[in-house]
Order: C-alpha cells, then sequence, then structure tokens
C-alpha cells in the first residue's frame, strides 16, 4: 500500500478484486483478465518536475510493462492474475489463503448457487 496515497492504493486494491473475479467468470467466454500492478513507470501522466526530481534507482521501466503484457499474451491460460512490476522483475502474487472453507465455498464455488438464485427470482418476481 502507498500510505501518502490512499485513494490511489484503495483504487488499486479494488482492480486487484475485480481482475481476481472477472478472470475465472470471463474464461468461459475466452476472455482472459488480469491485473498488472506496476511500481513508478515515466509516462506522460507524470508532471515533468516531478520525473526529474524522482529516484532513478527506483524507475520501473515500460519495458518492464511490456514483459508483463507478453507474458499474459503469450499464455491464454492465465487470467484472474496478479503481476507485481518493480524495476526489471515481474511478481506473480496468489490471492491469500480463505480464512476457512466456508469462505473458500462462498469465494470459489459458490457460483452455481447465485446462477440459481438469481435465475429463480427472475422467473417468480420478472425480471432485475
Amino acid at each position: 500500500s502507498m500510505a501518502t496515497n490512499p485513494l490511489y492504493t484503495s483504487a488499486k486494491y479494488g482492480l486487484v478484486g475485480l481482475a481476481r473475479a472477472c478472470g475465472p467468470y470471463f474464461a468461459e467466454e475466452n476472455i482472459t483478465v488480469n491485473c498488472i500492478c506496476p511500481s513508478f513507470v515515466p509516462t506522460g501522466l507524470c508532471p515533468p518536475h516531478v520525473l526529474h526530481k524522482f529516484p532513478k534507482e527506483h524507475i520501473t521501466p515500460m519495458s518492464t510493462v511490456l514483459k508483463a503484457f507478453d507474458t499474459f499474451i503469450g499464455d491464454n491460460t492465465m487470467t484472474g492474475q496478479t503481476v507485481e512490476l518493480s524495476l526489471g522483475h515481474l511478481y506473480f502474487r496468489k490471492q491469500p489463503e480463505w480464512a476457512n472453507e466456508s469462505q473458500k465455498w462462498l469465494g470459489e464455488e459458490s457460483g452455481e448457487f447465485w446462477k440459481e438464485a438469481y435465475e429463480s427470482l427472475t422467473t417468480t418476481e420478472g425480471n432485475l
């Protein structure tokens, strides 16, 4: 997390969760969804005075971002993954372990339950 920018950090965490949830969901449609979390990469979004002062030893080059894209493009079985980019390295981050079997069921195995629940709701009460 980045304590100096909580809004940015919370948005980044939200995107990690979105990719992890959408990855398996859209895999049925042959669509992959992954999350790339780069460290500081100099782009046009960064004001020149900030880029000029930013410590060079902490800059992640755009080539690392491209390496991450190439990794995902080269393996269409990778979906719902999160990769952290720092300097020239890729660090794949796994979903933390579930607290217990109930949480695991809810997070990984409850899809059929929710599908049936929503289908029965739309047939008995009309469309949502």
